[in-house]
């Protein structure tokens, strides 16, 4: 079964909103055997909508509308499809409907504007689908041997509508065909360098498909395996072992795993504690390993110290330290993980000195340039690894950067890798 969906708004086409009905939908679909052949974003144009449902139509079984199902004048969704289902045919209320959208308001302390009437219109021969979320009902239809439906925009409103009545509905042929999909991530390594890596598996021709991307300097192999159950998933599994298994050591996890995530469950594991240091990156890297549900299990705190005063007061750095080699620097960043870690008790630190940007840059220090400390507690023995970076970007990229370069140096003394493993935009001696 083929599929295609229409994304509606003026926000989506001007950038003011990102349009994530789209991935989610298609991600929906394709767990189920449906593939979707096309992404179309729209503006408010009545006119272009009508063309091009009428265009998609006829060359898939399903055609998904999200947005335009509002009661403002911009809201043409209805329309459009009337052009295309209906040519030269006016919209009909639905009296149940509109006695519905009543209970809605009455619901919630207040009076119907006359203007969400127009939510009860829909096109000849079409159905209403219930919104227990919100006004804007949906539309079920059909064009020719394509099945039409017209979604809210918001997703809270979409998505169970989705799930509760359009899937249910869906004429389905016979088959016992699948499509089954998953992400493989990792960091440090680089796309070219990845792809190198990976070679023939990523032949356009080959099944399951496999394709890279990055995003928020993540590098994530996108697998797509088509056919009966049982095997797409077998061959599904396989390719992702091989995936692991050639991106060594720097895949982390698959699907919404993130870099926290999996150094969350290592430290777990091994009952370890971290803490953290940070100065350049103002908390994020704290944030990320505190974004994950239970991360009181191992992680104790962490400090920000962005002056040089906090550095001495909190983090015991030596004023001649700061004097002689500067905030941003080796033997700054290893001593904010020795005081990091003499602090709290910890047995793991991890230390982060740099400059982010825009201001800051010296002649012997870009912009980019950052140091951080791992810290780590041996038998009662203090024992301090740091890496120099040359992090491209602006200050959100370096910062980013900073932060994920951290967890993964601790991942990598948490498996067994070797400290001078290469990393992505590390400076070598």
């Amino acid at each position: 079964m083929r599929a295609a969906i229409i994304s509606i708004g003026d926000e989506l086409m001007l950038g003011q909103t990102i349009d994530t009905n789209a991935a989610w939908l298609s991600a929906e679909l394709a767990a189920r055997g449906i593939v979707t052949i096309e992404h179309r974003t729209i503006g408010d144009d009545r006119a272009a909508l009508g063309e091009t449902v009428r265009r998609l139509a006829s060359k898939v079984d399903l055609l998904i509308l999200t947005g335009g199902l509002g009661p403002t004048a911009d809201d043409l969704t209805r329309e459009a499809l009337a052009d295309a289902l209906t040519p030269g045919q006016a919209l009909v209320r639905d009296a149940a409907a509109v006695a519905q959208l009543e209970r809605w308001f009455s619901t919630h302390g207040s009076g119907m504007p006359k203007s969400n009437l127009k939510q009860a219109d829909h096109p000849q021969g079409t159905q209403l689908l219930a919104n227990p979320h919100g006004t804007a009902l949906g539309i079920a239809g059909r064009l020719g041997a394509c099945q039409v439906f017209a979604l809210p925009g918001p997703p809270a409103e979409m998505m169970p509508m989705l799930l509760e009545q359009v899937l249910p509905a869906l004429e389905r042929p016979a088959s016992s065909d699948v499509v089954l999909t998953e992400a493989v991530h990792a960091y440090g390594l680089g796309e070219s360098a990845g792809a190198e890596r990976l070679g023939s598996l990523m032949d356009r021709g080959r099944e399951p498909l496999v394709g890279t991307t990055v995003s928020e300097s993540i590098l994530t192999a996108r697998i797509v395996a088509r056919g009966p159950q049982a095997s797409a998933r077998r061959e599904l599994d396989r390719t992702i072992a091989v995936v692991k298994q050639k991106w060594h050591p720097y895949v982390f996890g698959c699907a919404n795993g993130s870099l926290a995530s999996a150094v969350g469950e290592l430290l777990r594991a091994g009952g370890r504690t971290l803490t953290t240091a940070e100065s350049c990156t103002g908390g994020l890297l704290g944030k990320m390993i505190v974004d994950v549900a239970g991360s009181s299990d191992y992680y104790l705190g962490g400090w920000v110290t962005y002056t040089n005063e906090l550095k001495q007061s909190c983090l015991a750095v030596p004023e001649a330290v700061l004097t002689e080699h500067g905030a941003v620097s080796e033997p700054t960043a290893r001593a904010m993980a020795e005081g990091a870690l003499q602090a709290s008790g910890a047995d793991y630190s991890l230390a982060i000195t740099g400059i982010a940007g825009p201001d800051g840059e010296t002649p012997d220090k870009r912009l980019g340039t950052v140091f951080i400390g791992l810290g780590q507690v041996i038998e009662g023995n203090v024992r301090v690894a740091v890496r120099q970076f040359a992090f491209p970007g602006d200050r959100w990229a370096v910062r980013d950067r900073s932060a994920k370069s951290a967890l993964q140096m601790l991942r990598f003394t948490l498996l067994g890798v070797l400290d001078d493993t290469h990393l992505l935009w590390a400076v070598h001696p």
